[in-house]
């Protein structure tokens, strides 16, 4: 039964899917913590740096009045007005130091007494100023009541919403809680700020996802690649296709892949060896033997074909034991093998019996290069166990005919081979 065809290994299931999956999965989920995390992260402290920038506004506010005018902070209620000192000086309508302030900031001031606004810089859309308004109660009862500085991120002045920092004003003993100062900006700006560096920064990290998933995606694009060929040759040689070869790059790996595809290969050679060789000889079986003529002849190679026996196989395992006979069979195919490599090839056929090939030649040069060959047995003498055997054997050649199938000629050649026995052994009896 075949296998399964290797493009038909796709989807979740296939190793390409799964390796994808434990990574690049791990890897999204922590790029997305990492964004919301770096994101929250950024938030807070650009928050923090418009609340640290807007105090410092705020410390320069009192610094300036203080060093512009002297003496301490004083409000006075004439005619239900609020009436703003510093020391001697009056400055209610006086916004002259902080429109400087904010004109080098940005940023909008407002001083109150207690929880009523007297100097800002804060207009509305026909320039009139927010003086005489109030503040948050949750502001006043924090900032004046606490008299602690905080920041407020959600702070609506007439119909704006403002990031706002606000400091309790102290008289100079530090004992009474005159008012409090405060510093806007407008949160639209502060909005978009944040939403921008939240975007570049979710920008950055997307395309750092992508390049990281990419090189992922290509190594394991590339190993499950050298798996598939690996894949694909053990297919091949499931199939019977023992003469297939696995791509030099899986092989010259030096890694755990490459040491399989090494070991892939040997299987391979030790399957050919197990199914293509006999297993005493070492030289080709009669099942490869077969398929190697057929071979041959389906290519329209002109051939010759030989059957030989060695004479009185017999005698060596009954006289001398199977350990001889089978020293002797060894020796023999060595032989064979090895002067049939540049004509053709040797199959050992069954018991003492081996069929010779020849390609592109004649019956007649076949039967002289018999001959040749049963003069090397003849002068090879088998050692075994200190004692000295001399082997022969015989031979029956024919030419093999286009018309014939396989079994005919081989079956024409074994009765030249038992003309060769009938005719007194130790011959080659050919066309």
């Amino acid at each position: 039964m075949k296998l399964v065809h290797i493009k038909q290994i796709r989807g979740s299931r296939s190793l390409y899917g799964t390796f994808l999956y434990i990574t690049l999965f791990p890897l999204i989920l922590f790029g997305v913590v990492l964004m919301i995390y770096s994101s929250v992260t950024l938030t807070q402290n650009i928050r923090a740096e418009v609340s640290n920038n807007l105090r410092n506004v705020g410390v320069a506010v009192l610094s300036a009045y203080d060093v512009s005018y002297e003496g301490d902070y004083n409000v006075m209620i004439v005619d239900g007005n609020v009436e703003f000192y510093k020391g001697d000086t009056f400055l209610s309508n006086d916004h002259t130091l902080l429109d400087s302030i904010k004109n080098d900031t940005g940023v909008e001031i407002s001083m109150f007494f207690y929880d009523t606004r007297v100097l800002t810089t804060i207009t509305d859309d026909t320039g009139r100023r927010f003086v005489n308004t109030g503040a948050n109660a949750t502001i006043l009862n924090t900032v004046v009541g606490k008299r602690t500085s905080s920041f407020f991120s959600n702070v609506f002045i007439g119909n704006g919403r403002y990031f706002a920092y606000y400091m309790p004003i102290m008289s100079k003993d530090g004992l009474t809680c005159l008012g409090m100062i405060g510093m806007a900006t407008p949160a639209a700006g502060v909005s978009t700020m944040v939403r921008n560096s939240v975007i570049k920064n979710v920008l950055i990290m997307l395309l750092a996802l992508l390049v990281t998933a990419w090189f992922i995606m290509h190594f394991s694009s590339g190993i499950i690649s050298i798996i598939k060929k690996i894949m694909k040759f053990l297919s091949e040689i499931a199939e019977g296709n023992l003469s297939t070869e696995l791509d030099p790059m899986v092989i010259s790996r030096q890694d755990e892949i490459g040491e399989m595809g090494r070991l892939t290969n040997k299987l391979r050679a030790s399957l050919r060896k197990l199914i293509e060789r006999d297993a005493l000889t070492g030289i080709y079986n009669r099942r490869y033997g077969t398929k190697k003529l057929e071979e041959i002849i389906s290519r329209g190679i002109p051939y010759s074909v030989a059957i030989g026996d060695i004479d009185f196989f017999k005698k060596f395992n009954d006289q001398f034991g199977h350990d001889c006979g089978d020293a002797v069979l060894i020796e023999v195919a060595k032989t064979l093998s090895e002067h049939m490599r540049s004509s053709g090839f040797a199959a050992r056929w069954g018991g003492e019996e081996f069929l010779l090939v020849f390609e592109n030649i004649s019956g007649m040069s076949a039967t002289v290069a018999s001959e040749r060959l049963l003069d090397a047995i003849r002068e090879h003498l088998v050692e075994h166990e200190g004692q000295f055997h001399l082997v022969t054997m015989s031979f029956g050649v024919v030419q093999g005919r286009p018309e014939l199938t396989l079994d005919e000629n081989v079956n024409a050649a074994d009765e030249k081979l038992y003309e060769a026995k009938e005719g007194g052994r130790n011959r080659v009896v050919g066309e």
